[in-house]
């Protein structure tokens, strides 16, 4: 009895401490718990901040990217109006040259008229006289409707050239906003970087804090489970995160090609502009050629004018010596022999060898003029020959570059057809991966939100460098566009003077 007394007086401190431990192990716990459970809370809300931040600075991206639609959709706009401008010109083209043909066979007409007159100058007939004023009252008529439609033409030409000044503000203004977005761009870069340095750091935490041992509790088995469950989780995530880097690198590529064919569709347009241009030169050219047929019209009618007079003068000159042939025959039969007489005939006939010589030297001049005349409307026939067929050449070469740029449209129509295919599948990944189970992965919101945030990112980074890539090629466009113009139009000026020259 005495022994087992003593043994329990010796067991008692011994469990006495051994509870003081338990308890002591127990409250280590609590605090590692609690110090734990304050840092989760920490990192929890860092990310909350994150996710706040990183949501804002999609709403500016989506934002930008509505403007950037929107300089889409004026750039549409700019390229309809383009071809709506190469339509009328090419209508007024053809309405030039149906009034030149018309032109050159009234020309026709009055020059064969002039060489049946040079041929029958002595054959006067009623029937030349009636057609004579009545062609030139056509032509009169022919002059003032040229002259309405010059009008009209220059008051086109005015409209036409405001509505290039206009054309040229929207494309500065257009210009300095690309700048302004390149600058937001690149200070949204800068946020960004930023922001993953500290979600580095914060990734880098977190797992330092699941790693940590806790020497005082080895033997939680439900903490170690979680860890575990929380690892597997972590890989999943890790892999899909790659799996969808992969699918965002093949996005970018194909978001390259479709950038190459847009360029390659806007050096086709660059190259229309300058077609459009060239006609706009030829048209000037032709506006001239019309100027100087009308100049040699008012000239033939001036020539048939002094035909006219001509003709008047004949018909005096005809009725004078009938009139002296009568005289003389009265003084013949009345004085034959008056000598004062006949020094008045002579003087009368040396008067009408003077005007007969004045007479022919007058044809002569006449007809050197019309032999100018035709060789001068030779030389212009050439001339819009040659233009008509520089003319059929640019539109088959518009006709082929509208063909090529139709096919470039429809290969883009694809690749959109491809990317949007590619974001729905993306969607569907994400919304498989908010479906996991709550009940099973109640420990595991840090991780999925650090997958959120890192998905979140990469589609941040892609949409900034898209936006970056269309900011620069507009920016880049514009100039080139502005360059094309100025060569274009100097191009233009050295062909219209090399034709004056000419």
């Amino acid at each position: 009895m005495e022994n087992q007394a003593h043994n329990t007086v010796g067991a008692s401190p011994c469990e006495a401490e051994l509870q003081e431990l338990m308890e002591q192990i127990d409250i280590m716990v609590s605090n590692k718990k609690l110090d734990w459970e304050r840092k989760m809370r920490a990192l929890e809300t860092r990310l909350d901040l994150r996710d706040r931040e990183l949501a804002n600075a999609q709403t500016c991206l989506d934002q930008k990217g509505q403007e950037v639609g929107l300089l889409r959709q004026k750039l549409d706009s700019l390229e309809k109006c383009n071809l709506a401008m190469t339509q009328n010109y090419e209508g007024q083209l053809q309405t030039l040259k149906d009034q030149f043909s018309k032109l050159t066979n009234n020309f026709e007409k009055l020059r064969l008229h002039q060489m049946k007159q040079n041929k029958f100058q002595r054959q006067e007939s009623p029937h030349l006289k009636e057609e004579i004023p009545f062609e030139l009252t056509n032509l009169n008529q022919k002059l003032e409707e040229f002259r309405a439609k010059s009008r009209e033409w220059d008051k086109q030409e005015i409209l036409y050239q405001t509505h290039l000044v206009s054309v040229d503000a929207q494309q500065k203004i257009l210009s300095e906003k690309c700048n302004q977005f390149q600058k937001q761009a690149q200070s949204y870069q800068t946020q960004l970087n930023g922001k993953n340095h500290c979600t580095e750091d914060s990734s880098s935490e977190i797992p330092r804090l699941i790693c940590e041992p806790d020497p005082n509790c080895e033997t939680n088995e439900r903490d170690e489970f979680i860890i575990e469950k929380l690892k597997s989780a972590v890989s999943e995530i890790a892999l899909s995160r790659n799996k969808l880097q992969d699918e965002n690198q093949k996005l970018l590529q194909e978001l390259k090609m479709y950038q190459r064919q847009c360029q390659v569709m806007e050096a086709g347009l660059s190259e229309v502009k300058s077609e459009l241009q060239s006609r706009d030169d030829l048209l000037r050219i032709i506006e001239m050629e019309r100027l100087q047929l009308h100049r040699e019209l008012l000239k033939t009618g001036e020539c048939q004018n002094v035909q006219e007079n001509k003709k008047r003068h004949e018909s005096s000159y005809s009725l004078a010596i009938n009139e002296s042939e009568k005289k003389r025959k009265e003084l013949f039969s009345v004085t034959p022999d008056q000598p004062n007489q006949e020094k008045e005939l002579s003087k009368i006939r040396s008067q009408l060898y003077q005007e007969e010589e004045h007479h022919s030297s007058e044809q002569e001049r006449m007809r050197n003029e019309i032999s100018d005349l035709t060789e001068e409307l030779h030389q212009k026939e050439i001339t819009i020959a040659t233009i008509m067929k520089k003319a059929a050449f640019l539109e088959r070469q518009l006709k082929m570059e509208l063909e090529i740029k139709e096919k470039m449209l429809a290969k883009q129509q694809v690749s959109d057809m491809r990317y949007k295919a590619v974001r729905t599948e993306n969607t569907h990944l994400k919304g498989m991966m908010g479906d996991l189970d709550p009940a099973r992965y109640m420990n595991m919101n840090f991780t999925n939100r650090e997958h959120s945030r890192h998905t979140s990112i990469n589609k941040l980074e892609y949409e900034n460098e898209r936006l970056r890539n269309d900011l620069a090629k507009l920016h880049a466009n514009g100039k080139s566009a502005w360059t094309n113009q100025n060569t274009y139009e100097e191009m233009g000026q050295y062909a219209y003077e090399s034709q004056i020259k000419t």
